[in-house]
């Protein structure tokens, strides 16, 4: 309920601030409207997450399974979070291999998935240049990488990452909301698709989250 709190908050004062029309210029008017949006937008996503883990502790979430194409999946997925970024900054790069087996799968699930992933990485690695999706084949099935130019995880909460609730010292230093519900969400997706995720320590610096799904 805390962090419904606060976009809730932001869009009632600059929607005040508007209505009352105490706006300098129509700069600011524009600021303030890309506020009320982007607030909104978080809030609609948290409030996604939070209607999704409720039905995940009561049993009660349900997976629509059908035969896809994961590359596409995450194609679609990319291209709709790119216009949540407010910034141009980090540019998404993807590397999605495109003669993939098709799968058992649950589009939607696994775009929630995948924006989980992406907000974790854009909200914890603000400076980073780059978030790159990658998406391959590997023997033991389809891989999907979530990898960010960010500070890196702390060992001890890499072992406590997935759990509901569980905030790391990463996360907490850094100021930014969260739940600690989202990566919790992203462990149950990969499990019910007889899958799994890991996060490991990115090539050069930052976070590499790896989700394997079986063929």
């Amino acid at each position: 309920s805390h962090e419904l709190k606060t976009p809730l908050a932001l869009i009632r004062m600059f929607g005040e601030m508007l209505a009352t029309e105490r706006v300098p210029t129509p700069e600011k008017r524009q600021q303030y409207l890309d506020i009320i949006v982007r607030e909104s937008e978080r809030l609609t996503a948290l409030i996604e997450n939070v209607l999704d883990f409720a039905r995940l502790e009561r049993g009660r979430i349900a997976f629509d399974f059908a035969p896809g194409d994961l590359g596409g999946v995450v194609f679609r997925g990319v291209e709709m979070f790119r216009y949540r970024l407010v910034k141009e900054r980090p540019k998404l790069v993807t590397d999605l291999a495109s003669d993939l087996p098709r799968m058992r799968l649950d589009e939607r699930a696994l775009q929630l998935l995948l924006f989980n992933l992406l907000d974790n990485a854009v909200k914890y690695a603000p400076d980073s240049e780059h978030v790159f999706v990658r998406v391959r084949q590997e023997r033991r099935g389809v891989v999907l990488e979530v990898e960010d130019q960010g500070p890196g995880i702390d060992p001890e909460d890499a072992r406590r990452i997935f759990e509901r609730f569980y905030r790391g010292r990463t996360a907490q230093s850094s100021g930014a909301r969260g739940s600690g519900i989202g990566l919790a969400l992203v462990k149950h997706i990969a499990r019910a698709h007889g899958g799994d995720v890991t996060v490991h320590p990115a090539p050069l610096r930052g976070s590499l989250f790896r989700v394997t799904l079986p063929i």
